[in-house]
């Protein structure tokens, strides 16, 4: 039987995810596909001036962690929870590599295939990105001597991989699969974009294969949002950097740049900010379009501040999704009960986004807004709306209590749909009326104000305070349970409500899923249209948390050009954070490599760190905090600011030429390179050649480059090259205390060399060490004017 024929794959529930969404740039509301990029749509530049504006994935047992590599440049970085990702690897002569990426919590399955170098940078880079919790890839791959295994062993050592037998990745099969499983009209796409990819379809479905053998639930046909991911359009962010720069909170720190801007009020919302903020767009109509639609929203402050009040009541769409899209393998209670859930779920997405899009009350101007109002508005929206109403009922609203979302499924049909169920309910509301009263009975007869309380494990129960009952407790109240001031109980009575209401439910439950089952399947039918509207909402989110940034940050919009020129920027996490924050300029248009000196804490890493932060707020659509800003659109982002070692192992130098070997190797001319204390991990003499080396290679690039140093002698010796500016950042001393860093960028050279000795004089060393340090320093050439 093929794979077609054969029953869906079996796939388990989850509970925790990160996802990327599709940017909205244009969109077609007549197609009956997922939102998507327009190349007919070109998004206006704006105006540049601006105002202040449950279930966990069983894993095979053939799982294993990757040989470790010598030394690494990157730390380890935590994955996705339940997310699997395939890899496949060409046999001709380019290295042709494909991946099937499958997060397990919103069914998003990714594709994608591309030519990669010598370095496999783009496939580290994307498996990196996407943060699998297992990678999985054929045994003669991952046993053989496969260059890009051997690339990612040495670079990702931490890695958990699993092989998987080769007869699995067929791409005559995968062809068949994906028409099964992708919604219609992704399929019909796919199918044109995928003509020459075989490998990806080979990786597809061994991902399905894999997860048919090990999981439990089945999805339904034509119900998984698959979407194809060209490597061009992002800028590639050195995976290093994620943890030295703090980029995503996830990295371990709460301080981080995803922290500083993240106002989102949705799931969607939030899950796309972070997947912006990792993957910073390089194509200008989408940034364009981001910064047009946020000065809008600016400039309509009722909008505005209707959707950051209402955004927050949309639950996560994407959650709902995978739930109505997970068959059951038998038909439960329990099941029955989580059916009910998703359409009534549904019920209240779309009519939620249906008054988002109400609410805005202006006529957009750019593509964007239009396209995603439009999204939110479409007639099939309003079909599917009207044909849940059919049989539910429109006056149910989103209930969170577990009592209330009960009493919520059990009413959930409307009157006449089906007899039994309207019998069934009268007898729930007589039963629920009988412990209503037969709590009042208790409380009277004991003169003690008791209350029923709900817990869904064990059904009512009666609660009163302590010191009201006292320490003589009725003989008829059993499974006492005294948890602080309030004591808990039951009665013999209640008990046998509670089975009768646990029955009628259970009854109840069974027949209002048969009467929604339509329903259900018309919702399933259309959950392209689902899809859209979820990728509406993180889009219009994450353009509401943008314009929120600007109220509480003074902003600019920034413009692109092929250099850096920022005029008093300021960092944006400090700038949250309430430390003080001192505006730095920063100009790359008559040097490209710029040599950045000055005393220890003065700030050399934290001006680095400013300079990345504002380029990638730019590239995601944001504005930025600064008095004006020029910038240039980066494809590529190198990061080496930590020397720390990890569990990994070997030696702080060998990570840092590790680090800087694979910059050397990967750099091109739209790359943004920081380097911070090349070479300090060693003795002066190579630290000092190793530094003078790489960056004599980094100045006769068209990259742009900033590089930290406390080598005194390196700065007037770049000097001289045409393409290399000076920059130093200064403290101010006195008498009476220690240094004052000024945290301040200026050109020129650094006017003490031998501030180090002076501050450790001012902390106190003795007398005769400082003397000793000066005369050791007075030796090897140190002065004040040595420079």
């Amino acid at each position: 039987m093929s794979l077609f024929e054969r029953p869906l794959p079996k796939l388990a529930a989850a509970s925790v995810c990160t996802s990327d969404v599709v940017d909205l740039t244009c969109i077609d509301s007549s197609d009956d596909d997922l939102c998507v990029l327009s190349t007919q749509c070109h998004a206006k530049k704006p105006k540049l001036e601006c105002d202040n504006d449950g279930v966990s994935t069983t894993l095979s047992d053939d799982c294993a962690v990757s040989e470790l590599a010598p030394t690494s440049a990157y730390s380890e970085l935590s994955a996705t929870p339940n997310t699997l990702m395939v890899l496949a690897e060409g046999h001709a002569a380019a290295s042709e590599i494909a991946y099937c990426f499958f997060d397990l919590t919103t069914t998003h399955c990714t594709l994608s295939q591309f030519a990669d170098g010598p370095s496999y940078s783009h496939t580290i880079y994307a498996v990196i990105a996407c943060r699998p919790q297992i990678l999985l890839v054929p045994r003669s791959m991952a046993e053989g001597k496969s260059k890009a295994m051997a690339a990612i062993r040495r670079y990702l050592p931490w890695l958990l991989i699993a092989p998987l037998e080769r007869r699995l990745f067929s791409d005559m099969e995968g062809m068949q699969l994906l028409q099964a499983v992708a919604t219609p009209a992704q399929a019909a796409r796919l199918a044109l974009i995928l003509e020459c990819k075989r490998y990806a379809y080979a990786a597809f479905n061994a991902l399905f294969s894999h997860l048919e053998h090990s999981t439990n639930l089945v999805f339904s046909r034509g119900g998984v949002n698959v979407t194809y991911r060209q490597m061009e359009g992002t800028m590639m962010i050195d995976p290093g950097a994620w943890q030295d720069l703090g980029l995503d909170s996830a990295s371990g720190s709460d301080i981080s740049l995803f922290g500083a801007i993240n106002h989102t009020q949705t799931k969607m919302g939030c899950r796309l900010l972070r997947s912006s903020i990792l993957q910073p767009s390089t194509d200008l109509n989408t940034i364009y379009a981001r910064q047009s639609a946020v000065l809008e929203i600016l400039d309509n402050e009722e909008t505005f501040f209707f959707l950051s009040a209402n955004l927050a009541a949309i639950p996560d769409i994407d959650a709902a999704i995978t739930s109505l899209i997970r068959m059951p393998v038998a038909s439960t209670a329990k099941q029955a009960g989580l059916a009910i859930s998703n359409v009534l779920h549904f019920k209240h997405i779309l009519q939620l986004a249906r008054s988002i899009a109400a609410g805005i009350k202006f006529e957009p101007r750019c593509c964007l807004l239009q396209e995603t109002i439009g999204v939110l508005t479409d007639s099939r929206t309003t079909d599917l709306l009207a044909h849940i109403h059919s049989v539910i009922r429109e006056d149910l609203t989103f209930e969170k209590s577990a009592q209330m979302t009960r009493s919520q499924r059990c009413h959930a049909v409307k009157d006449g749909v089906n007899g039994f169920l309207d019998v069934s309910r009268a007898i729930f509301d007589r039963v629920t009326q009988e412990v209503v009263e037969l709590v009042e009975q208790y409380s009277n007869e004991t003169q003690v104000p008791i209350k029923a309380t709900y817990k869904p494990s064990i059904g009512y129960l009666m609660s009163v305070k302590r010191e009201a009952l006292g320490e003589n407790i009725p003989e008829e109240f059993i499974n006492v349970v005294v948890k602080k001031a309030v004591v808990t109980f039951s009665t013999i009575e209640l008990i046998k409500l509670n089975n009768r209401l646990a029955s009628v439910v259970t009854e109840i439950n069974l027949l209002t899923e048969k009467a929604i089952h339509d329903v259900a399947d018309v919702i399933r039918q259309n959950i392209a249209v689902l899809y859209r509207v979820s990728e509406a909402v993180a889009l219009l989110d994450l353009l509401v948390s943008f314009a929120h940034h600007c109220t509480v940050s003074e902003s600019v919009v920034p413009v692109f050009s092929d250099s850096i020129n920022i005029v008093d920027g300021r960092h944006p996490i400090l700038e949250v954070i309430g430390s003080e924050v001192v505006p730095n300029s920063v100009n790359t248009a008559k040097a490209t490599f710029t040599v950045v000196s000055g005393p220890n804490m003065g700030g050399k890493s934290t001006y680095l760190r400013q300079i990345i932060y504002l380029v990638i707020m730019a590239q995601i659509g944001c504005l930025v905090p600064a008095k004006s800003a020029t910038l240039k659109v980066f494809d590529k982002l190198f990061v080496r600011m930590s020397n720390g070692s990890d569990s990994i192992g070997g030696s702080t130098f060998l990570r840092e030429m590790h680090g800087v070997a694979y910059i050397l190797h990967n750099y091109g001319a739209h790359s943004l390179v920081m380097i911070d204390e090349l070479g300090r991990s060693t003795t002066a003499v190579e630290g000092m050649a190793i530094c003078r080396a790489v960056c004599d290679e980094l100045m006769d690039s068209a990259a742009t480059v900033f590089l930290t140093t406390h080598y005194l002698a390196l700065p007037p010796a770049l000097s001289v090259h045409p393409n290399c500016a000076r920059v130093v950042l200064s403290a101010t001393q006195n008498e009476d205390t220690a240094a004052q860093q000024r945290y301040k960028a200026t050109s020129g050279a650094q006017a003490e060399p031998l501030y180090g000795i002076r501050l450790a004089e001012r902390m106190g060393l003795p007398k005769d060490i400082i003397r000793t340090a000066r005369a050791v320093a007075a030796e090897v050439g140190y002065s004040k004017h040595s420079l």
